[in-house]
This record gives structure tokens, C-alpha cells and sequence, in this order.
């Protein structure tokens, strides 16, 4: 008779570590994300304030862009198709912002920690990412999501900041939405390790 409460305990365990466990559409959110990810030539007041104004400038130029994408690949291939022009166009802000730095945009993959938004929050892993180097690229960096187009409502304020939720998946708005999901973005976390080692 005492094996039944064990087995219960057992199948109550069970049945709590699968409900936490992600589903493939939760996990699905790395395969659905660009983020942008800027990194100031250094950590001097007016590097910093540079990055700021670089942000803001590419935000409005490319931000309208990428709204038109209908999905991942597709605002992928945008950013590809115009990346050699965004490096142009911010090693031409630069200059105009009176500095004489290098600019290099690329499109890459990056280990992201857990990122807490305005009413939503990240998992951390590895994303796709437009990456933004200017100069030296050794100072504080900042962070957001290019697509879906979260984050362009920083460079216009009319625009809600997190407008491009509506373009992932019932699944993942539930997970990045929820702040009960802490336990999934755990095993999230290391799932994205396990493969990033694998492969």
C-alpha cells in the first residue's frame, strides 16, 4: 500500500516537469526572431550618445522595411539584401555626427541572455542577429528585436514598442508574454547550448 503514494508523487512529478517542458512551437521562437544588437566604439559619454543617435537613425531609415516582411525569411533577406548599404549609410551618420569611426554590419549568430522587455521577455539562446560595430565596438552594446518589429517604436514614439508581437506564433506570444514560463526558458537555454554545441 505505501508504493501507491510513491507512485503518485512520482506521476505528479512526471506530469509537472512535461508541462514545463517547451513545446516545439514554443521553441520555435529562436528560428522566428532577428535581434539588433549595436556595440559603441567605447564606453566614453559621447561614443555611448553615438550609438544612441545610430540606433535611432537606423530604426527610422530601415524600420519601415522590415514591417513590410511577412516573415522570417523574408525580413532575413531584406536585411541581406540591403546590408551593404546599412553599413554605408551608418559610417555616412557617423561622419555626419562628427566622428570619424569604421562602421561593419553584419548578419550573424549570437548568444543572447534572457532579455526582459515592456511587457514581454526573451529566452535566452542564440538568435540571428544584425550586428552593428562601431569603431572599436569595445563599449556597452545595445540590444533589441529587429523582426518581428518590436523595437522600432523606440525611433517613433507614435508607434507602440511592442507592436510586431502580433507576428509569432498563439504559442509564442503565450511563452514571451507569460511570466510564468521561467522554468521553459531554463530548459529553453539549455536546449539552445546543447545544439549549438552539437552542431
Amino acid at each position: 500500500m505505501k508504493s501507491i503514494p510513491q507512485f503518485a508523487i512520482t506521476l505528479l512529478i512526471a506530469t509537472m516537469m512535461l508541462a514545463a517542458f517547451p513545446t516545439d512551437a514554443e521553441a520555435q521562437i529562436y528560428d522566428d526572431t532577428i535581434r539588433l544588437h549595436i556595440l559603441a566604439n567605447s564606453d566614453s559619454s559621447e561614443d555611448q550618445g553615438l550609438k544612441i543617435a545610430v540606433r535611432d537613425r537606423l530604426l527610422t531609415e530601415y524600420g519601415e522595411q522590415l514591417r513590410q516582411g511577412g516573415s522570417y525569411e523574408e525580413a532575413e533577406m531584406m536585411i541581406n539584401n540591403v546590408l551593404p548599404e546599412i553599413e554605408e549609410s551608418v559610417e555616412e551618420w557617423i561622419k555626419e555626427f562628427g566622428f570619424d569611426y569604421d562602421a561593419r554590419a553584419t548578419i550573424t549568430v549570437e548568444w543572447y541572455e534572457t532579455r526582459e522587455y515592456e511587457g514581454f521577455t526573451l529566452p535566452a539562446g542564440y538568435y540571428t542577429s544584425l550586428r552593428i560595430i562601431i569603431g572599436e565596438g569595445e563599449g556597452q552594446n545595445w540590444w533589441c528585436v529587429m523582426y518581428p518589429p518590436m523595437c522600432m517604436g523606440i525611433a517613433c514614439e507614435s508607434e507602440p514598442a511592442d507592436d510586431g508581437v502580433i507576428d509569432y506564433t498563439k504559442e509564442e506570444i503565450t511563452l514571451i508574454k507569460s511570466g510564468k514560463y521561467n522554468v521553459k526558458f531554463k530548459i529553453l537555454e539549455e536546449l539552445s547550448r546543447a545544439f549549438a554545441k552539437s552542431g
